[in-house]
């Protein structure tokens, strides 16, 4: 096999299944929390960058939903460097999102922002029998803004956002942490590996809302929990010239429920609770030449659904995700990469607002996400 084999294939292999990544407000980016590039040989940086765009109706009592979604794009930065044996490495990325408004009816205005970043400072070893370890601390941080023109019978008929029900959370930054472990076998480029990421607790969150212009702040109010998750990747060359690979993730977003005491009070529940899930993606990557390699797999997504509605900020179930990938190695020290991919999103049943102080249900089916993610990789 070539030597330039497994260091191309490992790059797009994680680069499109990382953005496979699906369940929950995951924005799909290289950088999902999958930090196994840290077992790979060699100091390199590479920089994607990921952009969403999902394709979401559904229609109720009050009409057809157009699509709320906005593109969100993200960046992520991964570099590592070896010294004296031991991989130092150091992660950049935003690995949930959620950016949506809706236009028309009764939730025209209703609108949520989710941003986040993680910066994770790594270290991996290797051990003896094909054995290695690695891990870090993450530094998390969550910011999260949300409307809606009404909030339990109160009046607004302009449908404005500043005569509605206004809010905003930042979780300032909190500490968590990433283990994991592989064994290798290098001449037929197997290897099997597993990633913990712990949940982060935030403490003494800062929330404001505001209700027809009356604000008010509270601090300390939740515990706000970044989900944990467990990454279980598989992969073996077949041939000189083919590998195979199998991820699974499991997210827990039990912990990940957002609330306000003015939006409690008012009968408007969790703002935002998303499921629980997993997620198993497969594929293969094929060496065309010593330059360019392609990749094909497919993926699927699943919740864990209580049999109530989904929320209006994610009004979709399960998903199935076909991707394809490829990567041009410019010279030994340059490469470029880049994937698509296609999510179908489940149909699902969403809590909706069809007339002041009267919820509904809005029914959304035939939705779909589609993902871009290019990028770089400079070894060095």
């Amino acid at each position: 096999m070539k030597k330039n084999f497994l260091a191309t294939v490992v790059s797009i292999a994680t680069l499109s299944a990382g953005s496979l990544f699906a369940v929950g407000p995951d924005t799909g980016g290289s950088g999902t929390q999958d930090y196994s590039y840290m077992l790979d040989s060699g100091n390199s940086i590479s920089v994607s960058r990921t952009s969403s765009s999902p394709k979401v109706t559904g229609t109720s009592t009050d009409g057809t939903y157009t699509n709320p979604y906005k593109t969100l794009t993200t960046t992520s930065i991964q570099a590592k460097w070896d010294y004296n044996g031991t991989m130092i490495g150091i992660s950049q990325s935003s690995p949930y999102g959620v950016d949506l408004n809706y236009t028309t009816g009764f939730m025209n205005n209703t609108g949520a922002k989710i941003t986040s970043s993680e910066t994770a400072i790594l270290a991996s070893r290797g051990l003896a029998s094909g054995f290695k370890v690695f891990g870090g601390i993450r530094l998390n941080q969550f910011k999260v803004t949300h409307e809606k023109p009404f909030l339990g019978g109160a009046a607004n008929p302009t449908l404005s956002k500043a005569g509605g029900w206004q809010y905003t959370l930042d979780t300032g930054t909190s500490t968590g942490f990433t283990i994991g472990a592989a064994y290798e076998v290098p001449q037929i480029y197997l290897r099997a590996s597993v990633q913990y990421n712990t949940e982060i607790q935030h403490k003494n969150v800062k929330v404001t809302e505001s209700l027809a212009g009356a604000t008010t702040s509270t601090s300390g109010i939740e515990d706000y929990l970044a989900p944990s998750s467990t990454i279980i990747k598989l992969r073996s060359a077949l041939s000189p010239k083919l590998l195979a690979f199998l991820n699974y993730r499991s997210t827990q977003y039990d912990g990940l429920k957002v609330t306000g005491p003015v939006h409690t009070q008012l009968g408007g529940g969790n703002i935002y609770d998303p499921s629980s899930g997993t997620d198993l993606t497969f594929g293969a990557a094929f060496v065309i030449s010593d330059q360019l390699t392609a990749l094909v797999g497919a993926a699927r997504g699943q919740t864990k659904s209580d049999g109530s509605n989904e929320s209006a900020l994610s009004p979709y179930g399960d998903s199935s995700t076909q991707f394809i990938g490829g990567s041009y190695k410019v010279n030994d020290n340059f490469e470029l990469n880049a994937s698509y991919s296609l999510t179908n999103l489940g149909d699902a049943n969403a809590d909706v607002v069809v007339s002041p102080g009267v919820a509904g249900v809005g029914a959304f089916a035939d939705n779909k996400t589609s993902r871009v993610t290019i990028g770089t990789k400079i070894s060095f």
